[in-house]
C-alpha cells in the first residue's frame, strides 16, 4: 500500500485552524524533542540521519505554516479534491487500522504508561529526599531516580524514530514528542540541582513534569479518537 504524505498540520501535530502563535509553540516543543541529550546520545549513525531528515521535514512544514501566503495557497491544496484517492480502498483502510492497532499495542500505549509511571513518582522522591537533602543515601536514590528518568525518556526518543507511526497516529505521537521534550527540560533541572542544591531547579522540575503529563494526556485523547 503506498502510503499518504502527511499534512503540514499532521507533521506539527496541530488542527488546520490553529494560529500563528500555536504553530510557533507546537514547532518549538518539536525541535526540543530533538535535543542532543536525548535524541543523538546512544543513537547509531542511521537514527541519526532519520531524525535529520524528519528535522527537516518538520522545518519545511514550519516554513510553510508560518507565511500567510504559502499557508494560504496550502490550505487551498488541501481542498482540491483528489479524484485518484476516491473511493477509498477498502484493503487501504484495513491495512491503516491494522497498522495503528499494532503500533499502539506495541509502542504508544506502552512507552505512554513508562513516561507518564516515572513522572508521578517525582512527588514520592522529592518527600523522600527533603527528609535531608545532604544524606549520601537519600542523594544516591535521588539519583538513582534521576537516571531513571532519563533511561525512560531515551527510550521513548529511540522507539518512536525507530517505529514511525501510520498516518492517522501522527497527531498524538508529537504530542507524545512534546511530553518528551517538556520532561527532558524537567531531567535537566535535576541535574542542575544535583550540582548545586537549589531548591528552585525542584520547582522547575515539578512544573515541568506536570506539563509533560498534561500533554501525556492530550496524546491518549488524540489517540483514542484515532480509534473512534
Amino acid at each position: 500500500m503506498k502510503r499518504t504524505r502527511a499534512t503540514h498540520y499532521e507533521i506539527l501535530g496541530v488542527l488546520p485552524t490553529v494560529s500563528m502563535e500555536e504553530i510557533k509553540q507546537a514547532y518549538r516543543s518539536l525541535v526540543k524533542a530533538k535535543h542532543p541529550d536525548l535524541s543523538y546520545r546512544g543513537k547509531s549513525g542511521n537514527q541519526v540521519e532519520i531524525e535529520t531528515e524528519q528535522m527537516m521535514v518538520i522545518n519545511e512544514a514550519y516554513a510553510v505554516l508560518m507565511d500567510v501566503d504559502k499557508r494560504a495557497d496550502y490550505d487551498s491544496t488541501l481542498l482540491k479534491p483528489k479524484t485518484s484517492a476516491f473511493p477509498r480502498h477498502a484493503q487501504d483502510s484495513l491495512d491503516e487500522e491494522r497498522a495503528r492497532e499494532k503500533f499502539l499495542r506495541q509502542v504508544f500505549n506502552p512507552l505512554k504508561r513508562s513516561i507518564a509511571t516515572v513522572l508521578k513518582k517525582y512527588k514520592q522522591k522529592l518527600s523522600i529526599l527533603a527528609q535531608d537533602i545532604y544524606d549520601e543515601e537519600l542523594l544516591i536514590d535521588f539519583e538513582s531516580y534521576v537516571e531513571e528518568i532519563e533511561r525512560v525518556l531515551v527510550k521513548a526518543s529511540h522507539d518512536f524514530t525507530d517505529n514511525p507511526p501510520p498516518l492517522t497516529m501522527i497527531p498524538a505521537v508529537q504530542w507524545m514528542r512534546h511530553a518528551i521534550a517538556q520532561a527532558a527540560d524537567g531531567l535537566e533541572e535535576l541535574r542542575y540541582f544535583l550540582s548545586n542544591y537549589d531548591y528552585d531547579h525542584l520547582a522547575m522540575a515539578d512544573n515541568l513534569f506536570k506539563i509533560a503529563v498534561e500533554h501525556l494526556a492530550k496524546a491518549g485523547s488524540l489517540a483514542k479518537v484515532c480509534q473512534g
